[in-house]
């Protein structure tokens, strides 16, 4: 059986981590058996390749990590997640997943993490009951990652543009479908989903849920992926 090694969750996020939830829904997608097991340990978490999650733990014990390593695992094992699409949809599949897991993945990265109002959400939930002086000093190395990137170099309102323009390409190219890529779930939609949930929801700070919650059609969209996959997921001993 396989072992999907993830965050926690909480306040109706089956993982706080979006990247683990993406994980979720393609081992759930896969067919495969699979269990789930929250790391909270931070020792635990050092080991882990990359020093991050999801990883995903095989029948071996061997240590997969990544959500794009846990696809290419579960597609060697014989998972289509694209099954159905021509070979350019498949190329539109992989450029919405890059910009979905680096683009909005580093909005919410600022959403939570460099505004005020997001990381005090986060030291309500994510981190709730963990001593708060080493946590700012954590914050204090993303935030400059976050500055590295560039991305925390615009102000507010151009970070918000930004994502106003990535929130209507993905609602456009959703159009009336009800997934990404017609009737069916894809690849494509399990990272879009869990990263519009994140987005949308505190510890987001509540100017980017704002803009995010302007659009009703991804929202809807969101619940109907959720409600496809996640309510059959494992969930933590």
């Amino acid at each position: 059986m396989l072992t999907l090694l993830t965050h926690g969750g909480g306040d109706g996020f089956y993982s706080y981590s979006m990247f683990c939830t993406k994980a979720a829904l393609l081992l759930q997608m896969s067919g495969a058996t699979w269990q789930r097991q929250d790391v909270f340990d931070p020792a635990e978490l050092d080991a882990m390749p990359h020093q991050k999650l999801p990883v995903v733990r095989d029948e071996t014990g061997a240590l997969i990590p990544d959500s794009e390593g846990i696809r290419r695992l579960l597609e060697a094992k014989g998972a289509d997640f694209d099954q159905g699409l021509s070979a350019a949809q498949k190329g539109q599949s992989r450029a919405l997943i890059r910009m979905i897991d680096e683009s909005l993945w580093t909005q919410l990265m600022c959403a939570r993490w460099l505004e005020d109002e997001g990381w005090a959400g986060m030291l309500q939930s994510v981190f709730a009951g963990v001593p708060e002086e080493p946590l700012n000093l954590f914050r204090e190395k993303v935030v400059a990652g976050l500055h590295f990137t560039g991305h925390s170099r615009f102000d507010r309102a151009e970070r918000l543009q930004r994502l106003e323009q990535d929130l209507r390409a993905l609602e456009d190219f959703l159009g009336d479908q009800h997934f990404l890529f017609g009737d069916h779930m894809t690849a494509a939609d399990c990272s879009a989903a869990p990263m519009l949930e994140a987005l949308s929801r505190a510890p987001a700070a509540p100017q980017v849920v704002e803009v995010t919650r302007r659009h009703e059609k991804l929202l809807a969209y969101v619940a109907r992926v959720l409600d496809r996959g996640a309510l059959e997921l494992p969930q933590a001993a």
